[in-house]
């Protein structure tokens, strides 16, 4: 992957995390309006959980090996042991109602919505990467 594509890569990828926490955040107080304190814990809870795993992605992707002949064994490990962690932090927060599962389901939600806003963004406003003419 050449340079001005990782930048691309890690500009998109900020992109979707910002609208991810922006999603948490509106999904958070809509649920506090909606359901109370117990739904504002429930989804904030969610939030959190949403944001650990897409940290912990990120680091399993930043020191994944090269894809050319190497094993991923290691990798692959790392991403059944992040899974494993999120669903822990799921099943620990249901299971004890922590807030409402309910706003905390819809609170896992946030990705995708922040997936799509950060897709509409980037439609609306694209990145900024130099073309072959730009140079």
């Amino acid at each position: 992957m050449g340079r001005e594509a990782e930048l691309a890569l890690i500009a998109g990828t900020r992109r979707v995390r910002l609208w991810t926490r922006l999603s948490s955040l509106v999904l958070a107080g809509g649920a506090l309006v909606l359901a109370g304190a117990g739904g504002l814990v429930g989804a904030a809870l969610a939030g959190l959980v949403v944001e650990a795993n897409l940290s912990l992605l990120v680091l399993v992707m930043d020191r994944a090996p090269q894809w050319r002949g190497t094993s991923l064994k290691g990798t692959l490990a790392r991403f059944f042991l992040a899974f494993a962690a999120t669903a822990l932090a799921c099943f620990l927060v249901v299971h004890f109602q922590w807030g409402r599962p309910l706003a905390f389901l819809a609170g896992l939600l946030a990705p995708i919505l922040g997936l799509a806003l950060a897709l509409i963004s980037i439609a609306v406003s694209p990145l900024k990467t130099k073309t072959d003419h730009d140079r």
